[in-house]
């Protein structure tokens, strides 16, 4: 499974958004959601948010505790309604920056969701001479 792609959805008056109908599919009909480091929430399926936690309690128990009260502590399990729609937990949106236009990004293994205005940001800035030179790199 791969997502890829990027869309554009906004919130409704009930802070509901609809997950992408190319994504809803793959995602299934749970899947996770949790804040990382940056202003962006990662969305996994089930069997990938499985093994992340499982991952995580592997390590050493004072490593383990420091990831789980950050990562596992706010997460949000979701099931979208009958429309596709979900409600962002609120500390979630905090996080993201996220008001009103959210931006779905397909980065492979996962979906970033960030807020439109800073993602479109992050597009405007993004280093075209770095990523040609990383490419060339990897023989991609």
């Amino acid at each position: 499974m791969s997502f890829v792609g990027s869309y554009t959805h906004s919130l409704d008056a009930k802070k509901r958004v609809f997950i992408p109908a190319k994504f809803r599919e793959e995602l299934g009909e749970e899947f996770y959601i949790t804040r990382k480091f940056e202003p962006y929430l990662s969305v996994y399926t089930a069997d990938d948010w499985a093994q992340y936690v499982d991952l995580i309690s592997t390590l050493p128990e004072s490593d383990a505790l420091v990831l789980q009260e950050y990562l596992l502590s706010n997460a949000q399990k979701c099931t979208p309604d009958s429309s596709g729609r979900i409600i962002i937990d609120e500390k979630l949106a905090q996080h993201a920056k996220i008001t009103k236009s959210i931006v779905f990004a397909g980065t492979g293994k996962q979906i970033k969701i960030w807020a439109e205005e800073i993602w479109n940001e992050r597009e405007s800035n993004r280093n075209l001479e770095e990523i040609r030179e990383l490419m060339r790199r990897y023989g991609l």
